[in-house]
C-alpha cells in the first residue's frame, strides 16, 4: 500500500497538500543551515547597538577562546552585556586551568572597554566569586 502511494506521490508532485498561505515557508534553522564564511582578517568590524555573550567558561577546557576572540575582532557595539558564568569558578576551585586564550578574551573585553565600549558584567551562579568586586 505504502509503495502504491509512493509511486502516486512522485507522478504527481502537485498531489501533496500545500500550507496555507498564512504560514510562512519553512526556512532553515541556524543549525541546519550551512556555516557561514569566516570574515575576511581584513573585513571591517560588524556594529551593533547591543551584544549579549553568556556562558562562556573561561577557566575549562571546553571553553572556545579561539572562537570568542574571532566574534569579538569582528564584532563592535555601544554596549556589550557580559551575563553570566564567564569564568568558571566551580572548575577554576577543582584545578586550575587558564590557557593563554583565556587570558587573551580577557585583555580583549578589558580593551574595548577602555575605547569605549559600555561593558555590563552580570555575575551568574559559575562566576558569583566576582561579585565581591563589583560594589554588589
Amino acid at each position: 500500500m505504502l509503495n502504491r502511494v509512493t509511486n502516486r506521490l512522485r507522478a504527481r508532485p502537485d498531489a501533496l497538500p500545500q500550507p496555507p498561505a498564512s504560514v510562512a515557508p519553512w526556512s532553515p534553522s541556524r543549525s541546519d543551515a550551512p556555516p557561514a564564511d569566516p570574515p575576511a582578517a581584513d573585513a571591517p568590524a560588524r556594529h551593533y547597538r547591543t551584544l549579549w555573550i553568556s556562558d562562556i567558561h573561561l577557566g575549562t577546557a571546553g571553553c572556545q577562546a579561539r572562537y570568542l576572540l574571532d566574534f569579538l575582532k569582528h564584532n563592535e557595539s555601544d554596549t556589550l552585556y557580559l551575563v553570566g558564568d564567564i569564568i568558571d569558578g566551580w572548575q577554576l576551585r577543582k584545578g586550575w586551568y587558564w590557557p593563554r586564550s583565556h587570558n587573551d578574551v580577557v585583555q580583549k573585553l578589558l580593551r574595548k572597554a577602555r575605547k569605549g565600549t559600555r561593558v555590563i558584567y552580570v555575575p551568574g551562579n559559575h562566576d558569583s566569586m566576582a561579585r565581591q568586586f563589583m560594589g554588589l
